[in-house]
């Protein structure tokens, strides 16, 4: 039974009880009115909610089934007992929700649930810290952050990634969860940089920390002129001197952009990064990378153009938690950000990586593997 958001909504505004013990829940709303949600890996979804007074995440499958019900213990048995200072592990809720399809049949879903640390994002915190000159907040940060490490050391976990972590307001910072990819090192040479009083430079193209601030890409607009589009700043006025059949707004100073010889990557000064000769150019600004498909078969570059891949793939799937999933004739395996393949073409399917494990298909059986690809 595939389930749908408007069944989960229906749950978590019914007062009669669905909810079995979060009896106290309400659900987080936008300024509409509409819970507020947000779509995982893995056909997962996160509601944000309230019980007794305190914010929670709530993480439900999309589909009721076995093997939904497995991903989700799984994920609770990744994470047990590391509760405390630094993580807040997931709560398996046997059966909790109840929901009804279309026909009124019932069904009863398990939910994971744990509180949503309060704070705000790491890199987010470091800049505004970096602004006010506050080097005390800087420095409390730096030694909260040593002490997760060592934490995370101690319990034998790695996959400490940016994206994850909250600096909560007595400024310790926390994790949300752990990742495929471990970016420990560049978080420290984030900090250190800090330290000396300046931001690093940063290489991987995440927009809280990348190089293209105010007077570069957020100055820049892009607009239809007649049958093509082109690039304005905020009067009107033409910043690159080119018209093309279709174009996207800047992200992470790239923007992907097409004319009558296919799809290509500028720079903010109109450079061509990428030549606009392929069938398709996905550029992912978070991780700085592009997929690109030229003839039927992908590839992966970095935001210079320069090639990362050795060979083709008849797919590349989105970078998530380091990793991308690809595909090579009927098999699916795994490449890393510098275009290494790092789990093999063995599987028959597979899904992304998500809380630093990915499903998999071989043959007749389903398993979860980890960012090595041993068997969880």
């Amino acid at each position: 039974m595939i389930l749908s958001i408007l069944q989960y909504i229906e749950a978590l505004w019914s007062p009669y009880g669905r909810f079995n013990t979060l009896e106290r829940l309400r659900p987080v709303c936008d300024e509409a009115g509409m819970p507020l949600f947000a779509m995982r890996g893995h056909g997962l979804v996160d509601f944000e909610v309230m019980v007794d007074g305190v914010r929670h995440t709530l993480r439900a499958p999309l589909r009721c089934d076995g093997g939904a019900g497995e991903r989700l213990r799984a994920l609770a048995r990744k994470e047990q007992g590391l509760g405390g200072r630094f993580f807040t592990e997931w709560r398996l809720l046997e059966r909790e929700i109840l929901l009804f399809d279309d026909d009124g049949k019932a069904c009863e879903v398990h939910a994971l649930v744990r509180p949503t640390p309060e704070g705000e994002p790491f890199a987010e915190f470091l800049i505004r810290a970096l602004v006010r000159g506050d080097s005390a907040a800087v420095d409390s940060v730096f030694r909260s952050f040593e002490e997760l490490t060592v934490w995370a050391r101690r319990v034998g976990r790695s996959g400490i990634a940016l994206r994850r972590l909250i600096v909560a307001p007595d400024g310790t910072v926390t994790l949300t969860g752990f990742s495929a990819g471990d970016e420990t090192e560049r978080i420290y040479g984030m900090l250190r940089a800090a330290v000396q009083g300046k931001a690093e430079k940063n290489h991987h193209g995440e927009k809280e920390v990348s190089g293209y601030g105010p007077d570069g890409e957020e100055k820049i607009r892009v607009v239809k002129d007649g049958g093509g589009w082109m690039y304005v700043d905020r009067f009107g006025r033409a910043v690159i001197d080119t018209v093309w059949m279709a174009a996207e707004p800047f992200r992470g100073g790239r923007a992907e952009v097409e004319t009558s010889h296919g799809k290509g990557l500028i720079d903010i000064n109109g450079r061509e990064v990428l030549p606009a000769m392929y069938e398709e150019v996905v550029w992912d600004d978070y991780w700085g990378l592009a997929a690109v498909m030229l003839e039927g078969r992908w590839s992966l570059v970095d935001r210079e153009g320069m090639a990362l891949t050795t060979g083709f793939y008849d797919w590349l799937g989105e970078c998530s938690e380091g990793l991308l999933l690809a595909q090579k004739g009927d098999k699916c395996g795994f490449i890393d950000t510098t275009g290494r393949e790092v789990i093999p073409f063995v599987y028959d399917d597979a899904s992304s990586f998500s809380e630093g494990c990915a499903l998999v298909s071989r043959e007749t059986e389903n398993f979860f593997i980890d960012a090595r690809g041993e068997r969880i």
